[in-house]
């Protein structure tokens, strides 16, 4: 049994062909070299589409992946999250969008971008551990309003399946947020029970391929006060080699003794 494991969340930037030699087909290869040497547990990306996923598929044998399209016919940009087959066990998992209709694919908030946005809630156990719930989410990236809505939807999922059975809880992902916004103050101020940003400390995440200097803190971990207590570290992914970077985000890991 493992005394500590990993949980990672990674915004992986579309494959955008004007991102030029940080363009998804140079950043790849060092994404796998990454994932190899650090041997998370748990990796909940954001902007994962169907261009990125068969590729992660193909190149990490040692994972299963879970996507889901945020779009109506569940295509298109979404999330995906991928589990260590020897170490993690999936126990449940359903995805919702940020929506007055969180079951409909495809809707949004009438406030929000033109974009649907979802949260992949899954429920987890390590290798010969307890039970844990992870909400992987990414937020608006436009309007505070639906940001607001967005977080306060997810919040509500987790209060529902606190109440079926009261687990450890991670609620991660890019929240488009800066800290004292509306949105992260919910989160610093969640009045059903305390919540604890693991992130306080690391600095800015979205550094725009080193164009964005200091770089702005939009991507956090939460948990309950409880699990707090068991990290042992949060670190961000700074790697870049020859001016490309692993994404336009550092991807932030934690490292938490085993629950």
């Amino acid at each position: 049994m493992r005394e500590t494991w990993k949980l990672v969340s990674y915004n992986l930037r579309c494959t955008w062909d004007n991102d030029g030699i940080n363009s998804f087909v140079h950043r790849a290869g060092q994404l796998l070299d990454k994932l190899d040497a650090e041997q998370p547990e748990v990796v909940c990306f954001q902007e994962a589409t169907e261009r990125i996923v068969p590729f992660l598929k193909r190149h990490l044998p040692d994972y299963e992946l879970h996507f889901r399209g945020r779009n109506r016919e569940l295509d298109g940009e979404g999330l995906c999250t991928a589990l260590r087959k020897d170490f993690t066990e999936l126990l449940d998992t359903e995805t919702f969008w940020l929506s007055p209709t969180p079951y409909l694919p495809g809707s949004r908030f009438e406030q929000q971008s033109e974009f649907p946005r979802v949260c992949q809630s899954l429920t987890l156990r390590l290798q010969n551990g307890k039970p844990f719930r992870v909400y992987n989410t990414h937020l608006d990236h436009i309007n505070d309003e639906a940001r607001i809505l967005g977080i306060r939807q997810v919040m509500n999922k987790v209060l529902e399946d606190r109440e079926r059975s009261e687990l450890p809880v991670f609620v991660l992902g890019d929240f488009n947020a800066l800290p004292g916004s509306e949105t992260v103050n919910f989160c610093d101020t969640f009045g059903e029970f305390p919540l604890k940003d693991l992130t306080r400390e690391t600095g800015g995440t979205f550094h725009d391929f080193g164009r964005q200097d200091p770089p702005e803190k939009i991507d956090y971990i939460y948990t309950d006060e409880a699990t707090a207590r068991k990290q042992h570290s949060v670190v961000l992914w700074k790697d870049q080699h020859a001016g490309i970077y692993l994404s336009d985000h550092y991807p932030v890991c934690l490292e938490m003794e085993t629950l």
